[in-house]
């Protein structure tokens, strides 16, 4: 099986490989993908990105990319089954932080950026915990991860205007 990288604008990547006449050495053992929002809003005419860097191919060429599963009625449809966009909603949530990070020693950001990335991680275990418990309940489980992410996103963004009103 092929070792996958999610990189963003991976199609340029790709690109740089096949350019400098390295792609026979990668394409048997790399599968180079892109996010799921990159995919969907690049070109159509871009052959190489849509043959290569799709995150979703049904091909089989990346089995564990895409899983069947069924609906409420029974009916089987096609689900990525990994967060292609994962990266980007770390970067947006670390953000947040930006402005206090880039006043820090180096020794007191990378201190900060593990305890940042600790608190997350354990934000994300509790979210899909609570999610299977809920499904195991039988309770409907609205809305995406993405989706729950955005909103507490929002919330913190309303809970530090609030404290600098204060």
């Amino acid at each position: 099986m092929k070792t996958l990288r999610n990189i963003d604008k991976g199609c340029a990547l790709l690109k740089h490989i096949v350019r400098q006449g390295h792609w026979p050495a990668w394409e048997p053992t790399t599968r180079i993908i892109v996010d799921s929002y990159h995919y969907i809003n690049h070109q159509v005419t871009d052959h190489l990105c849509q043959a290569w860097c799709n995150p979703a191919p049904l091909n089989g060429d990346a089995p564990n990319l895409v899983v069947v599963v069924n609906d409420k009625q029974g009916n089987p449809y096609y689900k990525r089954a990994f967060n292609t966009q994962a990266c980007e909603q770390l970067n947006a949530w670390i953000g947040g932080f930006l402005t206090v990070l880039n006043q820090m020693t180096v020794s007191n950001f990378n201190l900060t950026m593990h305890v940042l990335l600790f608190i997350h991680t354990q934000r994300v275990i509790a979210k899909q915990e609570e999610k299977k418990r809920k499904q195991e309940a039988g309770i409907e489980v609205v809305g995406s991860d993405e989706e729950s992410e955005d909103e507490e996103d929002s919330e913190s963004d309303e809970e530090g205007s609030e404290e600098e009103e204060n």
